[in-house]
């Protein structure tokens, strides 16, 4: 189980990275301090799905991601937005993940009318 909290771990703060934010602003965004945002990436704490899913929104990935044995994320349908990270308050960010996850829904049924439309 400490094995699956550190890859858990170690995808959160990839994503994280890859999106130029701070642990100071995610756990802002979370409601924690920042130093719980270092224990879920270092994995010596565990995350709850609640927080998890939260990241996963805010960073533009599926929850699955988080909690597969997959080593990249192009196997699973992430989406990307361009955003500056610098100077976002609590309400930017609460914003950026509902656009993420906007878009996630809209991907996902982009793909579904193009199955049903290919039958």
């Amino acid at each position: 189980m400490e094995n699956l909290f550190r890859e858990i771990g170690r995808k959160l703060k990839k994503a994280r990275e890859e999106n130029g934010l701070t642990q100071l602003q995610v756990g802002k965004y979370l409601g924690v301090a920042r130093e719980q945002i270092s224990y879920f990436e270092t994995g010596s704490r565990e995350i709850d799905l609640l927080s998890l899913s939260k990241l996963a929104d805010l960073y533009g990935y599926p929850s699955e991601y988080f909690l597969s044995a997959s080593e990249t994320a192009e196997e699973h349908d992430s989406v990307a937005m361009a955003f500056r990270a610098t100077g976002l308050s609590e309400k930017d960010l609460d914003l950026l993940a509902r656009c993420q996850r906007f878009l996630f829904n809209l991907k996902w049924l982009d793909e579904l009318l193009e199955g049903e439309t290919k039958r």
